[in-house]
């Protein structure tokens, strides 16, 4: 068995921490996210599933852009943390794929498949839940089980009444 490094524990809880966040604005209801264990798949919706993968190498590149003292999430890291997941990567891809198909049945002239304005959408969604990601994470890298039921009422509080974490 590999020992990880702290940093990387912590980028992982990050990862996880947005993954469900990402999967509770979506519809996840049931089960529990703990430290050290990823969401599976099945436990958000199938459409969904690149989303949530964004959601957790944006939250991982966040996160290490406000170590650096950056402002927001930069190209650069979210390129970063996407090599350091291929998996998450994988799935957008094939997401972009599946779009670029359409496009191309229906005429469009875009080659690269992404709905202009996904990304921006996504980006700033997951910002404001920025102050979920985090305490989330805080949770598991506390060694703490969080419940999808919890990650929802924390976003839900978020986005009516600002939760000031």
């Amino acid at each position: 068995m590999a020992v990880i490094g702290v940093d990387e524990r912590v980028s992982e809880a990050y990862r996880t921490a947005g993954r469900a966040v990402a999967s509770a604005l979506r519809g996840w209801t049931d089960g529990l996210v703990a430290p050290g264990r990823q969401l599976q798949w099945s436990e958000g919706p199938d459409s969904a599933r690149p989303f949530i993968a964004y959601a957790g190498v944006w939250a991982a590149a966040r996160r290490r852009g406000d170590l650096a003292g950056e402002n927001g999430v930069s190209p650069t890291r979210l390129t970063e943390a996407m090599c350091a997941h291929p998996g998450d990567a994988s799935t957008l891809g094939a997401a972009q794929f599946e779009v670029a198909t359409v496009l191309r049945r229906t005429g469009s002239t875009d080659e690269w498949g992404w709905l202009p304005g996904v990304g921006a959408a996504w980006q700033a969604e997951l910002e404001q839940m920025w102050p979920v990601i985090q305490h989330v994470a805080v949770l598991l890298l506390a060694g703490r089980e969080v419940s999808a039921a919890r990650v929802r009422r924390l976003a839900d509080d978020r986005l009516v009444g600002g939760l000031a974490i």
